[in-house]
């Protein structure tokens, strides 16, 4: 199913454990479309390159394997971790996304040698 022009609900749900993702209610596959629409098409246009997403909607039991906090906005379709390749390119995507109106929250996260840009509405 298609979120947006360049974003689907098969991607914005992939996982590497997959026997701990459910299918997203309604809601969520609501928010996770208005979070395309409205943060991750126009951040791709911008960028004029794809966009690839680490983890976007997670359910309860893949948000707790993944050490993600309990009121995680992974787990309405309200977030998303977007992969970057080094800390500088994070920063362009950091730099752009924080001037989206409809971005609550957004952080540059690292961890051993991964760089993602976390957001929310």
């Amino acid at each position: 199913m298609r979120l947006s022009k360049n974003f689907t609900l098969e991607e914005m749900v992939a996982t590497s454990h997959r026997k701990l993702q459910d299918t997203p209610a309604l809601e969520v596959v609501q928010n996770l479309q208005k979070l395309c629409v409205l943060v991750l098409q126009p951040l791709r246009d911008t960028i004029g390159s794809p966009v690839y997403i680490n983890s976007g909607y997670r359910s309860k039991r893949l948000n707790a394997r993944v050490g993600g906090v309990l009121n995680s906005r992974h787990l309405q379709g309200k977030a998303a971790d977007i992969h970057c390749d080094n800390l500088d390119y994070a920063k362009v995507i950091f730099d752009i996304l924080r001037q989206n109106k409809y971005v609550d929250k957004v952080i540059i996260e690292k961890k051993r040698r991964s760089v993602w840009v976390h957001v929310q509405v």
